[in-house]
């Protein structure tokens, strides 16, 4: 027996709770084994290709109490995004604000380009394929959250000496809300999806990214990250942690059986 065969008959050995669904991944570049536990509670062990099956194996059972914690806060906090129905009356929240669905032939006299958002409570959208209102909805979520981005923004870049700030609202997976890339892009990005959170969750990715953007060339989340963090929201962690729970049941363009995704 070679290869992730052993390393799999070594961890068998340990008698580890089957809901980790443990899996083995050799990694040519590791030169340390880890474990990383995956969101839904899945347990990886990266193993470096010098490592002895037996090693692992006393590795990973020198580590069981902090995998079983992390098990549990991941199986805890497990996404549970929200599917939507592109038809008459379905919600969406918009920058903390509930808009029903309403599918129209063509733009209300006077008004903007479809769709659009107006102060009653009403997204209309173009009556067309479930599909296509799909993409313009997450449009107007883009094109909405940008607007607010570069608006809230400013307060940071002028407190935080930050100059030649770009701002970008893309589509940025399943696991991240918001992103800083340093020089030469130099640019705060935040997931659309972000923009249909509480606003006082909105406020704090964007906080946290613009702490990244004060400080590019330090490490991520150093101690000048976490000052600057504690001096423009004091109660950032709090946050951190609610975002954590309201995030996985956050609408993330999904949609109901039936319509496809792209």
């Amino acid at each position: 027996m070679s290869g992730p065969d052993a390393f799999r008959a070594a961890l068998a050995a340990l008698d580890l709770p089957p809901e980790w669904q443990v899996e083995v991944a050799i990694r040519p570049r590791r030169r340390k084994t880890g474990i990383q536990v995956n969101p839904g509670g899945g347990v990886a062990v990266l193993i470096p290709p010098t490592a002895a099956p037996e090693q692992v194996a006393r590795f990973v059972g020198s580590h069981r109490r902090w995998i079983t914690e992390k098990v549990d806060t991941a199986t805890r906090l497990a996404p549970d995004h929200a599917v939507k129905e592109f038809v008459d009356g379905e919600e969406f929240d918009l920058l903390g604000q509930r808009y029903r669905l309403q599918l129209v032939d063509a733009s209300p006299a006077g008004a903007a380009q479809l769709p659009l958002i107006t102060s009653d409570g009403v997204l209309s959208a173009r009556t067309q394929r479930p599909e296509l209102v799909r993409r313009a909805v997450i449009g107007l979520y883009r094109q909405v959250g940008l607007a607010w981005l570069r608006r809230e923004g400013r307060q940071y870049e002028l407190d935080g000496h930050i100059t030649g700030l770009n701002y970008a609202v893309r589509d940025l997976g399943r696991r991240r809300w918001g992103i800083y890339e340093g020089p030469p892009k130099h640019t705060t990005t935040l997931h659309w999806a972000v923009f249909g959170l509480p606003l006082r969750l909105i406020e704090y990715v964007l906080v946290h990214e613009q702490a990244h953007a004060t400080q590019p060339s330090r490490a991520a989340h150093g101690h000048a990250w976490k000052r600057r963090m504690y001096l423009w929201m004091p109660d950032w962690q709090h946050r951190k942690a609610e975002l954590a729970e309201v995030g996985r049941h956050a609408w993330l363009g999904d949609p109901k059986s039936g319509v496809p995704s792209t």
